[in-house]
């Protein structure tokens, strides 16, 4: 499990196979991705250590903490999305937030591709916590979704 995209935990409804159920799926799991994602206007370094990363999606809450360096997972997030064919554009910085998009069409099993577009604002407080916003659409279905990190100490020796 990369760190700084802690994952949402998702359930198979294996009796649900309808293009719908698959492609609000499929945006979840963009949305988790793209949580982590630098792009060509970088924000500064984040710091290594021990991180807590709380998301919030759909009324769900999920935490999760790990010695991490979110910096470096950013950077691993951009080049599978970049392997799985997705395109991101340039972000743009206003102040302290960054803005940035990617597009990428998701081909379920059974079921014609869905283009899913992900767009994503990160606010940078310090090296040492941020938020993203991030709204995802695709197949006429919307998610919305909240990621704050913040440092909260060194790792474990």
């Amino acid at each position: 499990m990369r760190v700084a995209n802690p994952g949402v935990a998702m359930r198979q409804n294996r009796g649900a196979s309808s293009a719908a159920g698959n492609a609000a799926l499929l945006l979840v799991a963009l949305a988790a991705v793209v949580a982590d994602i630098a792009r060509a206007d970088e924000p500064p370094a984040f710091r290594q250590g021990l991180w807590q990363f709380d998301r919030t999606l759909g009324g769900q809450n999920l935490q999760t903490k790990s010695c991490t360096n979110p910096s470096e997972d950013m950077k691993r997030q951009d080049t599978i999305l970049e392997k799985g064919g997705c395109k991101s554009s340039p972000s743009t910085r206003s102040g302290n937030a960054y803005t940035f998009t990617v597009d990428c069409a998701v081909t379920t099993p059974g079921s014609a591709p869905v283009n899913v577009r992900s767009t994503s604002v990160m606010t940078v407080e310090s090296d040492t916590a941020y938020t993203v916003d991030i709204t995802t659409t695709g197949a006429g279905i919307s998610t919305q979704e909240r990621l704050v990190a913040r440092r909260i100490g060194d790792c474990a020796k």
